[in-house]
């Protein structure tokens, strides 16, 4: 006499396994451990270049705007001197060129052998690396 052997509908194991699936991607989502699985499996990153150089002209772009608010060409070169576009060393190597109000051009990125000296309203200097006055 042949043994008849029970076995699970095939719709059932594939029910099960997407249950488990759906269960780990919960886990991971209530652990945090998805958001580690999305930056390993994520897009290649940026070279720190580029990730240098896009600060570099959002730095550029935000000391423009402020020194557009003054209209004495000294006061923005100050403005510049005291930003964070030469604080980081970003006039250094990143070209970009400042307009003053009167006209003048400021030529940044020219590399650390230029630096421009300017003085200070309380009667010190300072020096702006990177950068020379067209």
């Amino acid at each position: 006499m042949a043994k008849r052997t029970q076995s699970l509908p095939i719709n059932t194991v594939v029910v099960a396994i997407i249950a488990i699936i759906v269960l780990v991607f919960l886990a991971l989502i209530f652990t945090g451990g998805i958001g580690r699985f999305t930056t390993q499996t994520g897009q290649v990153s940026p070279s720190s270049n580029q990730t240098k150089s896009t600060q570099c002209s959002e730095y550029a772009l935000s000391i423009q705007t402020q020194m557009g608010t003054s209209t004495d060409p000294n006061v923005q070169l100050q403005m510049l001197a005291n930003s964070q576009f030469v604080s980081s060393s970003c006039s250094n190597y990143f070209q970009y060129s400042f307009t003053l109000y009167n006209g003048s051009e400021v030529e940044c990125g020219l590399g650390s052998g230029q630096s421009l000296q300017i003085s200070t309203p309380n009667g010190g200097s300072a020096t702006i690396t990177g950068c020379e006055l067209q």
